[in-house]
């Protein structure tokens, strides 16, 4: 027996009958009450969805938690149309027009609670987490240059590095015949970059062929509870408090939130006291930024500041870019022609440039079918694919003749909008990746409605710079350097949504092609 039922029981057991029978009324009167409201009265009665989801925001959680939105949100809008109810008050959209006024510059649509599920109580406010406009402003401004892509140019010979380590450990793997796991190597090397750019070493990822410290999958799990989490009143408050770290410490058991900001902490404190004690020269990637940033006061930024910082990076950055990686994998091996014609321009160009180095980003640029391949594939599987909610702008919106009263719960999710056929066209769902070379127009439109890294405008992914840089440098040289076959084309891989849509068990064979070189590290 719950521990509820009991306590109602003890509550009823203690009443005269009379006021007994009157509260169990009273409360029977309220839950049908609701019901009705919900199912019959309330204004998005008229909105189709799951007859569930018209009664309760489980429905929707439940398939949070089990992992499988990315399908089921295809599935709804498949069955439903461009509007759908998934809980009470909330609604999804897919609709080129509606996306703009909901992300787009100058819109009045706010963000919703669930953001403050990623609000981390041992730091200050981040640009993700909070909600006014302003504050968001702000935040993002303040450290835009560090992301911009000349700056990200200026740090690529780290992210070189990280590559010749990579390509390094997969040839050894290769010529012994191994079967390789593209989803740990992809996600390891990405990991190495944040360690760079963030803390000015590789955190050992692809070094010692492990998951130091567990950081992976404390931030793996970490997202499994807190995207879930969101959509309960006391959010991560639940697991992340001084009750629960006492507790867990008392226990032995790490609390993986504390430990992962611990961890962050203490990597920010090591850098500012070895530049202290001229033991380091300060080096231009990110964390130097951070620490020359300013607060709203224009003194130096606090360490809540620059830690909020530093977990933004690591918490997002590293996963985002190996989930694209994986896709362009993924697109890459299951069109064989498509394989052929991204060999066959890498190969040209560093025949043509009498190139004897790995290729630059830079370089990149000048192959249009490599772009538009990766464009494609990050197109038809962006990395999040969760809801990206908010607040209906005031005076509602209007989907498709279908009316969204102001205050509602209203969002997208980037899978589902990326294969909305009045934008792509009839063949949405399909990987052609010659949509992007046909009309420079047309490719123009299509970028602004990609959302392969989550949503667009002034909120859209502020380290989309970083995962394009690698991406683009990581499936040139992977292809110019391997050949490459999943071992089974019917199992390429198993996929996880919890906020991110992970991609696990991408089991592959790597064969190092002939007259290549690549540094034995």
């Amino acid at each position: 027996m719950s521990e509820n039922l009991r306590l109602v029981q003890q509550v009823r057991d203690r009443l005269p009958m009379p006021t007994a029978k009157l509260l169990c009324l009273v409360v029977g009167l309220l839950f049908l009450a609701s019901i009705v409201y919900k199912g019959f009265l309330h204004p998005l009665r008229k909105i189709p969805g799951p007859t569930l989801a018209r009664f309760t925001g489980l429905w929707r959680t439940y398939h949070y938690a089990i992992g499988d939105w990315h399908v089921e949100i295809l599935r709804l809008h498949d069955t439903y149309g461009s509007v759908v109810r998934i809980a009470p008050n909330e609604v999804s959209v897919v609709d080129g027009e509606t996306t703009k006024r909901l992300y787009g510059h100058g819109t009045s649509a706010k963000k919703t609670g669930w953001y403050q599920t990623w609000q981390v109580p041992e730091a200050a406010d981040g640009f993700f987490a909070v909600q006014h406009s302003k504050n968001h402003a702000f935040l993002r401004k303040r450290v835009a240059s560090a992301y911009s892509m000349s700056s990200m140019m200026k740090m690529e010979v780290y992210i070189q590095g990280c590559l010749d380590l990579l390509m390094s450990r997969l040839k050894k793997h290769a010529d012994k015949g191994e079967i390789i796991d593209m989803s740990t190597w992809t996600v390891a090397f990405a990991y190495d970059v944040v360690g760079e750019l963030a803390f000015g070493e590789q955190l050992g990822h692809l070094r010692t062929e492990t998951d130091v410290k567990s950081i992976r999958k404390s931030i793996y799990d970490g997202f499994i509870v807190m995207s879930v989490l969101g959509h309960f009143r006391g959010q991560s408050r639940l697991v992340n408090n001084y009750f629960v770290n006492s507790l867990l410490e008392f226990l032995g058991t790490p609390n993986l939130f504390k430990s992962f900001t611990d961890w962050n902490q203490q990597r920010v404190i090591d850098r500012q006291a070895q530049l202290e004690r001229g033991l380091t020269k300060e080096r231009d990637d990110l964390l130097s930024h951070f620490l020359r940033m300013k607060g709203r006061d224009g003194q130096p930024a606090s360490g809540p500041e620059i830690l909020i910082e530093n977990l933004q990076i690591v918490g997002a950055g590293a996963d985002t870019t190996a989930i694209g990686m994986r896709a362009c994998l993924y697109y890459i091996c299951q069109h064989p022609d498509v394989y052929k014609c991204v060999q066959e321009e890498i190969d040209a160009f560093y025949e043509t440039n009498k190139l004897t180095r790995p290729i630059t980003y830079q370089e990149t640029q000048m192959m249009p079918y490599l772009q538009a391949v990766i464009k494609e594939a990050t197109r038809l599987f962006p990395s999040i694919n969760f809801q990206l909610i908010r607040h209906t702008p005031p005076g509602g919106l209007t989907v498709n003749g279908k009316f969204v009263p102001e205050g509602t719960e209203i969002g997208t999710s980037p899978i589902a909008q990326n294969r909305d056929k009045s934008v792509w066209g009839p063949d949405a769902n399909e990987f052609k990746p010659d949509r992007w070379l046909k009309d420079e127009a047309q490719s123009r439109y299509y970028d602004s409605m990609n959302m392969l890294f989550g949503g667009n405008g002034p909120r859209q992914c502020i380290g989309r710079n970083i995962a394009l840089l690698e991406l683009h440098k990581f499936t040139a040289q992977l292809f110019r350097n391997f050949e490459v076959e999943f071992v089974d084309n019917n199992k390429p891989w198993q996929v996880a949504t919890y906020w991110f849509s992970y991609q696990h068990d991408m089991k592959m064979r790597l064969k190092f092609r002939a007259n290549r070189s690549i540094p034995d590290l």
